[in-house]
């Protein structure tokens, strides 16, 4: 069956919604809770915030944060109408789905040539203001049921996607190598 064509308003990014108190406290426990268990599994120790050295200018931030918002609205979106993913459950296709939005979170996370994060140069702040919306985005989306079964795999798809991504982003912010992030995808596999 040929997924139908969407309206040509239906790709106009509308302003990202803030997330409500509920939804930011659900948020911040969330990727708490992922960030004990990733250290639990590596035997290391993740801080739920890390140090900010030089925090953008509030507008900056929001500009940023918004952007990083449109551009997984927008890749979600193109996934959800074109299918050209759609394999499994979605969430060990991250990297395709998202080509874009890694790259941004990659740019606002640049690694030095030492192989350390460049505190320098990076906008920790607004990663860590993404990561809570997303957070707060995957929140909503556990919360809806709806009963039409299309609506329904289209929502647990987004949320499968949603839930792999804050992992990926979390993998840049602690700065994780290839080795522990594979031992993470054996653990989550259990």
């Amino acid at each position: 069956m040929e997924p139908l064509k969407p309206d040509v308003n239906e790709f106009e990014i509308a302003p990202v919604p803030v997330p409500d108190r509920a939804h930011r406290l659900a948020a911040r426990t969330l990727v708490r809770e992922r960030l004990r268990g990733m250290g639990k599994m590596l035997d290391r120790r993740f801080g739920p915030v890390d140090v900010v050295l030089r925090p953008a200018p509030p507008e900056i931030r929001e500009h940023l944060v918004q952007q990083a918002c449109e551009l997984y609205q927008t890749e979600l979106g193109w996934e959800e109408w074109s299918g050209e993913e759609e394999l499994g459950s979605g969430g060990e296709l991250v990297p395709m789905v998202f080509p874009a939005l890694l790259d941004f979170v990659a740019a606002l996370l640049p690694i030095a040539p030492n192989g350390e994060p460049d505190r320098d140069k990076e906008r920790r702040d607004v990663a860590h203001f993404f990561l809570e919306w997303l957070g707060a985005r995957l929140v909503a989306l556990r919360e809806r049921h709806p009963e039409d079964d299309l609506e329904r795999g289209r929502i647990r798809r987004a949320e499968a996607l949603t839930d792999r991504l804050i992992d990926y982003i979390l993998f840049r912010l602690c700065s994780l190598n290839k080795q522990e992030i594979d031992l993470l995808a054996v653990w989550s596999r259990r």
